[in-house]
């Protein structure tokens, strides 16, 4: 009787093998394996692009701010821009004499002179004094230093 248990035991051991042997040189099986281990692979990759590209875009902003470089004066300086040239598009199409227009056009542009000259004399203020040198409307017209 031992002897058959150990036939028996055998044949399923071989069995077994073979069943094993069968399986892992199957090509179906090994192709699965291989689309699912690349797939897996590509979604590791992208996962890794994705975080390299923001950690170098994170560098590259606080590489700006640290020079201090600023990116948001350039697209405010079109969008002003833009606005006075549809102002002056605006009243040269309005409903006026040309003289009018010419005149309005040309207050306007004074105006804009006159302001751009009285921020650029603060901010020349602020940065070299390390102190705002802000002078109230009230002050100019009081102390007759308008032009200085």
């Amino acid at each position: 009787m031992a002897t058959f248990r150990r036939r028996t035991s055998a044949k399923q051991w071989a069995r077994l093998a073979m069943k094993v042997g069968l399986f892992l040189t199957d090509r179906k099986l090994w192709s699965a394996i291989n689309d699912r281990l690349r797939d897996r692979a590509d979604d590791a990759s992208d996962v890794i692009r994705d975080t390299y590209e923001e950690t170098t875009n994170r560098l590259d902003n606080a590489r700006s701010a640290i020079r201090g470089e600023s990116h948001w004066i350039r697209p405010v300086s079109s969008f002003v821009g833009g606005i006075g040239i549809g102002i002056g598009v605006g009243m040269l199409l309005a409903p006026v004499s040309g003289e009018e227009a010419r005149a309005a056009i040309r207050d306007r542009a004074v105006d804009m002179k006159k302001r751009a000259v009285d921020m650029s004399e603060r901010v020349s203020g602020y940065a070299s004094s390390g102190a705002p040198r802000f002078r109230s409307s009230t002050e100019t017209a009081s102390t007759g230093t308008e032009g200085d």
